[in-house]
Order: C-alpha cells, then sequence, then structure tokens
C-alpha cells in the first residue's frame, strides 16, 4: 500500500482540558543562529524578541507535522510528515529554523518541527486541518507566545 503523502484524510481534532494543559506545560525550542531559545505560553520571550526585530520578523509559528490529533505516530511517518511540511514552507517561499516541541516531564516524545517566519492566518489554519495539529505556537512581539487551535476549536 502506498504513503499518504498529502495528509489531507480527516484527522478528528481534539481539545480537552488534559491536552490543553500538556500544550501550555510544553517547551517549543526554537534553533536561530543566535542560539537555541525555549518559548512557553504566556511567558515573555525578550531574546527571540530582539533577533525576530533585527531580521524585521513580525510573527513566528512554531509548527510540527507529527503525531496528528495528539496520537502517537511512528518514527518512519512523522519523518514523512515532517517532509512533508518542509516542502509546503519551501513552496510558499517562507523562511523557516529548527524547532521542536518537548514535554518537559518526558511522558511525550520530542516533535520536531519548524519555527516559520511571516505565516498567515488563513494557511496556518488550512496547515492545522492538512497535517491534522490540534493547535500551533504563535509569537507576535511584544505579545508573548500563544497558542493557536484548530479552526474546528477555536472556542467562541
Amino acid at each position: 500500500m502506498a504513503a499518504n503523502t498529502s495528509y489531507d484524510a480527516p484527522v478528528a481534532p481534539r481539545r480537552t482540558p488534559a491536552l490543553e494543559r500538556a500544550y501550555r506545560a510544553a517547551d517549543y525550542e526554537l534553533v536561530t543562529p543566535a542560539g537555541r531559545h525555549v518559548l512557553r505560553i504566556d511567558q515573555p520571550a525578550p531574546a527571540v524578541a530582539a533577533w525576530m526585530r533585527e531580521h524585521n520578523l513580525r510573527r513566528l509559528v512554531l509548527f510540527t507535522a507529527c503525531n496528528p490529533g495528539s496520537q502517537p505516530g511512528g518514527a518512519v511517518a512523522n519523518a514523512d510528515r515532517q517532509r512533508q511540511l518542509e516542502v509546503a514552507v519551501r513552496d510558499h517561499g517562507l523562511a523557516a529554523w529548527p524547532a521542536s516541541n518537548r514535554d518537559p516531564r518526558g511522558h511525550w516524545p520530542d516533535e520536531p518541527g519548524l519555527a516559520i517566519a511571516e505565516l498567515p492566518d488563513a494557511l496556518l489554519a488550512a496547515w492545522l486541518a492538512r497535517f491534522g495539529q490540534n493547535a500551533a505556537l504563535l509569537l507576535e512581539p511584544p505579545a508573548p507566545p500563544r497558542l493557536v487551535w484548530h479552526p474546528a476549536l477555536r472556542r467562541r
């Protein structure tokens, strides 16, 4: 059977209290030429904000394509999803740096991803659906990092 490389197959998004707590407790690591930076939800990120100002960046989205629907995927499938994300970023002419989502308690494996510059809201929403992701981290200084939920999970 051929591998699914489009990732347009529907994955039911989920937003449970336990998942939301896990996302809020995670460390989101960004690797830039200036070094490694750990971002946390709702906590200021002055070093990253300064680096962004130096490079005229207004917006960074830390996005992973791994483990759709917060369901563990295999290493091979996750690596393929990551490659598909890298292709999508390149095809849209967006700049990106390595990133990773980490569970500081070690109960969930690290998820590689990308910190994508200037990813528009509409494309972010489309990629959350395409890659089956519940949420991504958004940094728009001076605001602290925050979660952006899959369009079907946003509270009104």
